[in-house]
């Protein structure tokens, strides 16, 4: 019987859905499917893990090289990793991502023993940093070493070919979510329940601006106090909603008392399973990224039935944001631009009608999987 391996950074709840439905194509298939796990989680991540998973995992040992600046960047090394996949002996190996130990190690095991190694990545050219120069030359061996290779979405995939891979041996398979569970829920939210989760929040415009994410300096936050800031001084019957948590909040809060900014709300961070909740009373997402890899705070929010801004670096943004029809996409750092969008979402009233939960159907887990299965195989 063949096996599959796959090479994960940490638990999170937006891949446990992926995994378990991978695991039952699998099952079909009569192919054995394991998940390693690098670490059970970072310490930039607060998720409670209330899910499932059905399908076999390990856990393994790990060290980390955390780089903390702007942004927490941790390279996880696990020591056992090439004594692990030789006990495990997989015909294939696929790897998320190439930031990390384990992926170098599992390309170079595959070379040596003539087995399959798919890299499934979503970087793109926008996250321009010292990490990238540094590990170019690694990043490199491993897509020279690489037999396919799965990209997030169109501009992951470009990247890919930047650096030598073969269009012929990428395919697409979209970054997603579990769309059902966001549509269903959403929908199933009263406007009782709306109407008391405001009150909570001390939420009375009858329009809420989402931002759902870290609030650190790489999500755009500073730029977007100050584009929702020029928006209310055409309407100021609007709030923004801020929620997560990150370095750069008590900043935050001291500018919207410096300035007087009215209707800024935030809350702690959010439980996957309780998100819906909070794009059932917004109006609309903004994503302000100044470097994203793809953000997939986008598609939960259109499997909301939500219009979305987001910038040109976000790699969600192609694939997903359809110009007018149901959302944005703008420059990076530009809080006049975001202005501007935040107007047109509302002059052009796409938070009452567009087609967010159409576009995204394209996303869905399920019929990927069956699309692109020759390359599972």
């Amino acid at each position: 019987m063949k096996k599959i391996i796959v090479l994960h950074n940490i638990i999170s709840p937006i891949r446990i859905f992926l995994f378990n439905e991978l695991d039952k194509y699998y099952k079909k298939k009569e192919i054995k499917f394991k998940v390693i796990f690098l670490s059970v989680s970072d310490k930039n991540r607060n998720w409670k893990i209330n899910y499932k998973m059905n399908f076999s995992y390990e856990i393994l040992d790990n060290f980390s090289i955390r780089i903390a600046g702007k942004d927490l960047n941790t390279f996880f090394i696990n020591p056992g990793i090439y004594k692990k996949i030789q006990q495990e002996n997989p015909d294939r190996i696929i790897s998320f991502g190439w930031d990390n130990w384990a992926a170098y190690i599992a390309a170079y095991w595959c070379k040596k023993n003539k087995k399959v190694f798919t890299l499934w990545s979503g970087s793109t050219k926008f996250e321009k940093s010292w990490r990238r120069t540094v590990f170019n030359p690694l990043v490199k061996y491993i897509i020279r070493n690489s037999n396919n290779f799965i990209a997030y979405g169109t501009r992951a995939k470009e990247y890919l070919i930047s650096l030598g891979a073969n269009p012929k041996k990428i395919q697409i398979f979209y970054n997603a979510v579990n769309i059902d569970y966001f549509k269903n829920k959403s929908e199933n939210f009263s406007e009782e329940k709306k109407r008391l989760l405001k009150q909570k929040l001390k939420i009375k415009t009858s329009k809420i601006i989402l931002f759902s994410g870290q609030i650190i300096e790489r999500k755009g936050i500073f730029e977007l106090l100050e584009g929702f800031q020029g928006y209310q001084k055409t309407n100021a019957d609007i709030s923004l909603l801020i929620l997560g948590k990150g370095q750069e909040k008590e900043r935050i809060k001291e500018i919207i008392k410096e300035q007087n900014i009215q209707n800024v709300f935030f809350t702690d961070f959010i439980q996957y399973d309780e998100l819906y909740k909070y794009y059932s009373i917004s109006d609309l997402l903004i994503t302000p990224s100044r470097e994203e890899v793809w953000g997939l705070v986008i598609n939960e929010a259109l499997a909301c039935g939500l219009p979305v801004i987001t910038t040109i670096v976000a790699g969600a943004g192609a694939d997903l944001v359809e110009e007018g029809k149901n959302g944005y996409i703008i420059k990076p750092n530009n809080p006049k631009e975001i202005t501007l969008a935040i107007g047109k979402v509302f002059e052009n009233k796409l938070y009452i009608r567009n087609n967010s939960k159409e576009i995204l159907k394209k996303t869905d887990i399920p019929n990927m999987i069956n699309k692109i299965s020759i390359i599972f195989l």
